[in-house]
């Protein structure tokens, strides 16, 4: 029972961090964008995509190599500033080689940083689960273990629509998951091609910005 009770208080106290972030976006989103000027990556942003993951897992200390397989990925949150976003990631991926099937997952905390134009440099932090499975275990043959995900990368948006501020674009990302520590720990590296869109400013902001009336 105490060992239930360890794995369930972390995860009770990302779930409260993420009620926290969820409000704190609620509550500062509209005075957050009062003096900007419109441009694309604004206002709340949605993206899902899929791409390639090469995960390197290691099963109680032991390597079991590097595997190749899928990842898919779901993103929602607002930029804050010109320069800074904030919201939740979704993370999952498998891989497989020789029989032996990893897997990588979980919920994160993400921060993003606008470096040139439309390239971001995202990280993320979240809990998060990983598991091998082994079917040359017989009666053993799937292990598993609850930890913090750890997620860091780069996007860029590639706009196909244009309205001056949001949009739609293709968004290609690249990047790296950990799962550290427990009975099965992992690090991968992901190539990803998302769909994504962004709200932009409020059509007020965009009609006082374009007739040039006083900011408040």
């Amino acid at each position: 029972m105490s060992h239930r009770r360890s794995e369930a208080a972390p995860c009770a106290r990302w779930r409260a961090l993420m009620v926290v972030v969820a409000i704190a976006l609620g509550g500062t989103g509209a005075q957050a964008q009062t003096l900007r000027e419109p441009e694309a990556r604004q206002g709340y942003y949605f993206s899902a995509g899929a791409g390639a993951v090469a995960v390197t897992t290691w099963d109680k200390g032991e390597r079991d190599g590097t595997a190749a397989g899928l990842a898919f990925t779901l993103h929602l949150g607002e930029m804050l500033t010109d320069r800074w976003g904030l919201g939740i990631g979704i993370e999952e991926g498998s891989a497989s080689r020789r029989g032996l099937t990893t897997a990588v997952g979980g919920l994160t905390l993400e921060a993003q940083a606008r470096l040139w134009r439309h390239l971001a440099a995202h990280a993320g932090v979240g809990p998060g689960a990983a598991s091998a499975r082994d079917p040359a275990r017989v009666g053993d043959e799937t292990h598993g273990t609850y930890g913090t995900l750890l997620t860091a990368g780069l996007s860029y948006d590639a706009f196909v629509t244009s309205r001056g501020s949001g949009g739609w674009a293709i968004t290609p990302a690249c990047g790296l998951r950990a799962l550290p520590g427990g009975d099965v720990s992992s690090i991968g590296a992901v190539l990803m091609l998302s769909v994504s869109w962004w709200s932009g400013l409020p059509a007020r902001e965009l009609r006082e910005f374009r007739s040039g009336a006083p900011r408040r």
